[in-house]
């Protein structure tokens, strides 16, 4: 990653250190506990209790909003990209109100997008909308 000359203490590398560090020492610490012999328990494991199966439908269902995501985030730009993974997700979780969850799809994935375009000047992918939302 290129850091641009003169750049403080906290650079556009700081936060991938940050969350790599983070996500080691919580490995180390799992890792310490399973050796310890403190094993987590499966959920439906307990005597008496049914067990569930995977809900593979379920993960097809948010696997393909994801997917889409990754496949429209270019083409159709953010806003559109993450308001089809945001319906999409809360349509696998079970939400049939398609109205009230694509609304609320869409005011998020615009808000994430000014957030970040505005707010931290990261430019996220228009698509469509090159030049409506004042990047252009």
């Amino acid at each position: 990653m290129d850091v641009p000359q003169g750049s403080s203490i906290i650079s556009p590398q700081t936060f991938p250190y940050m969350v790599s560090a983070f996500t080691t020492l919580v490995g180390l610490g799992l890792i310490m506990e399973v050796l310890r012999g403190r094993l987590g328990t499966p959920e439906g494991d307990e005597p008496g209790a049914p067990f569930m199966g995977a809900n593979f439908k379920t993960m097809a269902i948010i696997a393909t909003a994801i997917a889409l995501h990754v496949i429209l985030l270019e083409i159709a730009g953010y806003v559109i990209a993450a308001t089809v993974c945001f319906f999409g997700v809360a349509y696998g979780f079970g939400s049939r109100k398609y109205l009230k969850d694509l609304g609320i799809s869409l005011v998020f994935a615009l808000i994430v997008y000014f957030s970040f375009t505005k707010g931290l000047n990261i430019n996220l992918p228009s698509g469509f909308f090159e030049g409506v939302f004042g990047n252009g």
